[in-house]
């Protein structure tokens, strides 16, 4: 039966049961899948300690470790090694600082504006997708477009009982599902979560690192793209679509129409997650994106 550890002192307890003791950690308790622990061992080298926050998550970790071990090595960046993968998931601290972090719960932005990022941020972003992209293995957790489409299909429905969404929005979002031009004929893997704040910068402002692939799986190749326009909007997207097609990744006509599109649908997403999970903040948020989701072109 799956126990949370929801305590800073359960999290360093677990992580010392299996040999890794840390020196001065703290908690973090930003995340919405996992709490987290950051300290340093006796030789001072730096560790993250997850614990998953319900037995979804846990349930999903063995599908992580698998992505990950799959991944390592063959993308342009660094991804976590875990050694520990039990009660607690826990890996030596990858060098870099996220994109961005939270400060009392506001956005606090490294080194990139995201009004204007620089071209070369988003070039290496289409690099580094379309390295994800070329990644094939059997194994990965993977979707045929048509169930990535009935998924979709399936969210949007549950949004008239969450949402009660404008039937213009909810006509937006339906055309986008039925329309077959929209959808790519191909899948790949993306990383599903592509956000910032999983995003490592060097000193240099290189990106370095991505964190957290919870969410990987082979699928719809737009979804990490939706979140990219969700991001840094409309002129950044092209940029690294144009990466794509520089690194010899596979598009689609409509790949820019369909990313947008996907990331319209992102509140109907979101409130289906937060149903899942009881969380009424992010209910609330996606009530809140809801009001702008149709403001994005």
């Amino acid at each position: 039966m799956f126990h949370a550890l929801d305590s800073l002192d359960a999290i360093v307890a677990a992580a010392a049961r299996h040999g890794l003791d840390l020196v001065t950690p703290t908690l973090d308790t930003t995340g919405l899948d996992f709490l987290a622990v950051h300290g340093r061992d006796p030789a001072g080298t730096p560790w993250i300690v997850r614990a998953p926050r319900r037995a979804d998550v846990a349930a999903a970790a063995s599908i992580e470790a698998r992505v990950l071990a799959i991944v390592r090595g063959r993308l342009p960046v660094a991804v976590p090694e875990w050694r520990i993968a039990d009660d607690v998931i826990a890996y030596a601290r990858l060098p870099g600082t996220p994109v961005v972090t939270l400060d009392a719960g506001a956005p606090v932005w490294n080194a990139i504006d995201p009004g204007s990022p620089p071209r070369a941020f988003l070039t290496a972003i289409g690099t580094t997708l379309a390295a994800l992209q070329r990644v094939t293995d059997a194994s990965l957790p993977a979707r045929t477009i048509s169930e990535e489409r009935a998924d979709c299909a399936r969210i949007v429905q549950r949004s008239r009982e969450l949402l009660d969404p404008p039937a213009a929005l909810l006509t937006r979002w339906q055309r986008w599902i039925e329309d077959d031009a929209m959808w790519p004929a191909h899948t790949a893997l993306s990383h599903g979560d592509l956000h910032p704040g999983h995003l490592l910068l060097d000193q240099s402002g290189a990106i370095c690192g991505i964190l957290d692939w919870t969410e990987a799986r082979v699928g719809d190749p737009g979804i990490d793209l939706a979140m990219m326009f969700r991001c840094f909007g409309r002129d950044a997207l092209d940029v690294i679509v144009d990466s794509l097609v520089a690194n010899g990744a596979t598009t689609w006509p409509r790949v820019i129409d369909h990313a947008i599109e996907r990331a319209a649908v992102f509140p109907a997403a979101a409130a289906d997650w937060a149903a899942r999970t009881n969380n009424d903040a992010i209910l609330a948020y996606a009530k809140s994106e809801m009001e702008t989701s149709g403001t994005r072109h």
